[in-house]
This record gives structure tokens, C-alpha cells and sequence, in this order.
């Protein structure tokens, strides 16, 4: 009993690490702007029109939607003037939880540079209605020297392979994060904890096998 009550302790703590989304500190966030939701079927989603004043790296995106049901999101960064899909990550499982952030895993460092124009966001395989403001045009939003512009978007479809669709005009509303260091997904986190709580065990297992000998 004695060695299976570690075990149970370090395998709860594991599970826990395995839970619990890894987050960037934030860098830009225009939610404070959000004045209306653009409502769009699957495959159909707006993406941000964003560019930088510096080379700034991001390690996480979030996009502002509330989904029509549980569904799947694929982050993106585009060229918006090439069209060229210059990152993106796997389908990424959300459930319905209302008008709010849904935030990609941290990912290793994208960095943004002046001169580019990006289309930043995400796609859902579902429908939703997506945050954006619609009121303020010629008004740009900056922070930290990254600016989401409020007179242009570009549409995103096909999640498949997304491809840009097209513009209209109205800020997207996104958020993007950069982790000062090297974070560690919390499945690896959950597998180191599982390594160390092995390690405690076969240690255990030695003292006992030595005190009995």
C-alpha cells in the first residue's frame, strides 16, 4: 500500500498538468473595441488585418467567437497581400462556451515583421458569430506596436486547407501572446510528472528492497 499511494498522488497531479492550458502573456488584445458579431457559417470566418511598427514574435493567437455548438478551430497567420498560409496549426476541440477567447496552444515563436501585412485568426469547421467593431473606421487599434486596422478584414474558408476568400470592411477582433520563455506543452508537462513519479517509486522500491535484506 505503502508504494501505490505515491503513485495515485503523482498520477492525480499528472492528470491535473494534462488539463490545464498553457497562456501566453498578452500583447494585443482589441476586445475593448468589440461592438458587434459578424455571423458566419461553417467554414466562413473573419481573420484580423494586422502589422507591426518592429519584428515582434507571438507564441499564441485567440479569436473572439461564440460557437454555434461544440466544434473545432485551425489558427492561422496569412500573407494578406500574397494570399500565402504562412502558419498554421492542427484542428483544435472547443466547446460552446459563449462570446469569448478561444486561445490556440502555445506554439514555437512566429515572428511578425514591418513591412507585412497579415491575416491573423482562426477558422471554425462550425458556425459562430464573430467579434468585430463595425462603427469606428479610420480609427486603427495599436498596442505594443502592433495595429489591427479598422477599415479592412479578410475572409477565410475551406478547412480542409484554409485560403483567403476576400475582404470586407471591419476589425476582427483577435488576441496575441509571446511567452518570454520556452513553454512546455501540458502534455509534457504531464509526462515529466509521470517520469519523476517513477523515478520516486523504483526509489522507494530500492530502500525497501534494502532494508529488508
Amino acid at each position: 500500500m505503502s508504494v501505490k499511494k505515491p503513485l495515485l498522488r503523482f498520477a492525480a497531479v499528472a492528470m491535473f498538468a494534462a488539463t490545464v492550458p498553457a497562456q501566453a502573456a498578452i500583447m494585443f488584445d482589441n476586445s475593448s473595441r468589440q461592438d458587434f458579431t459578424s455571423v458566419r457559417g461553417a467554414e466562413d470566418s473573419p481573420l484580423a488585418i494586422i502589422t507591426v511598427s518592429a519584428a515582434t514574435s507571438i507564441d499564441q493567437i485567440g479569436a473572439f467567437v461564440d460557437l454555434s455548438s461544440a466544434g473545432n478551430l485551425k489558427f492561422v497567420i496569412f500573407d494578406a497581400t500574397t494570399d500565402a498560409l504562412l502558419f498554421g496549426t492542427g484542428p483544435i476541440a472547443f466547446a460552446d462556451t459563449g462570446l469569448d477567447f478561444k486561445l490556440s496552444p502555445v506554439f514555437a515563436d512566429f515572428t511578425l515583421n514591418t513591412g507585412v501585412t497579415y491575416a491573423i485568426g482562426a477558422i471554425a469547421d462550425v458556425a459562430g458569430d464573430w467579434g468585430t467593431n463595425n462603427s469606428s473606421s479610420g480609427n486603427p487599434f495599436t498596442q505594443n506596436g502592433i495595429t489591427a486596422s479598422d477599415d479592412i478584414n479578410e475572409n477565410v474558408g475551406n478547412f480542409g486547407a484554409p485560403t483567403l476568400l476576400g475582404s470586407v470592411s471591419a476589425m476582427v477582433i483577435v488576441q496575441l501572446g509571446s511567452s518570454p520563455n520556452a513553454v512546455p506543452e501540458p502534455a509534457t508537462w504531464a509526462m515529466m510528472i509521470g517520469g519523476f513519479a517513477l523515478a520516486g517509486i523504483a526509489m522507494r522500491r530500492r530502500r525497501m528492497q534494502v532494508s529488508f535484506a
